[in-house]
């Protein structure tokens, strides 16, 4: 899904800089020419028109499409690492806690015998879902730290005037790792969260840049014709061509089919050349 996001943000990209460079390349001949078209309807009176401030404009608002495009995506993206990273730190610290309950484990049968095992909650096979974990995390602390618990060492263990028995004291071993965990997902919560928000924010402006630049395209298309360049009219000549359906489909054969529903919006931009136009003509879009 990100690949295809990625291939859509670049197709835009390159549409916006291709239009740039068509108005830079060609500002000064359309501006004389619609100038031309437009004089005789200009009064006396009235200041001289600027037609090529309206080409400017319009290049400008190409360029803003196009940095708010690139700009937001790259926030997607830097929110993207910033969630593998919170990944990363949950996977540390719920290995810890897995580490930790075996070790409470091996103590709890090595002091009080195999039968203690279920009391304290740690037999069979641990989950390795950290929230899972961290729910049997908290029942296995506070089991530890029962008094009543039922359980009595096979082994006798001298642990000197008011010092904590063992179970209390793997009771408070324990929940420094389960605070660390239960800190660890709840950053990687909150990266998650604000990374749904810029995805759907980048959706936004896809869509806000295809209707924009549909609209500066037929705005050069028809200045252009009224400077007398029907060839230059033709050069910019965008194909904006909906893969919707495509992009659902292809999530949908992958099982993501719910996050494409979210995410997939947009569509795809070709690129076609005006006919007769110069092989290093980049007006063509």
């Amino acid at each position: 899904m990100a690949e295809k996001f990625s291939e859509m943000i670049t197709a835009r990209v390159d549409l916006a800089q291709s239009l740039e460079a068509g108005f830079d390349s060609y500002l000064d001949d359309l501006a004389g020419g619609y100038g031309r078209y437009l004089a005789p309807v200009v009064k006396k009176e009235e200041p001289e028109l600027d037609a090529g401030y309206q080409l400017v404009l319009l290049r400008r608002s190409v360029r803003r499409h196009r940095l708010q495009l690139e700009q937001h995506d790259a926030k997607v993206v830097k929110q993207a690492q910033e969630i593998a990273l919170a990944g990363a730190a949950v996977a540390r610290s719920r290995d810890a806690v897995d580490s930790k309950l075996r070790a409470v484990r091996s103590t709890c049968r090595g002091i009080y015998g195999p039968q203690s095992l279920p009391r304290i909650g740690v037999t069979g096979l641990f989950p390795r879902g950290a929230a899972r974990l961290y729910r049997l995390g908290l029942t296995v602390q506070s089991n530890l730290e029962k008094p009543d618990l039922g359980v009595e060492p096979q082994i006798e263990l001298d642990l000197g005037e008011g010092v904590p028995t063992a179970t209390v004291q793997l009771a408070g071993q324990l929940g420094g790792q389960l605070g660390q965990l239960r800190d660890r997902v709840k950053e990687r919560h909150e990266e998650r969260r604000k990374v749904v928000g810029l995805r759907w924010r980048r959706q936004i402006l896809i869509v806000e840049f295809d209707r924009g630049i549909r609209g500066i395209v037929r705005i050069a298309q028809g200045i252009s014709r009224l400077a007398g360049r029907d060839d230059l009219g033709q050069g910019f000549r965008p194909i904006l061509r909906r893969t919707l359906r495509k992009l659902e489909e292809q999530a949908a054969a992958e099982g993501d089919g719910a996050e494409a529903a979210a995410e997939v919006a947009g569509a795809e931009v070709e690129a076609s050349q005006a006919p007769g136009e110069a092989a290093s003509d980049e007006t063509s879009v």
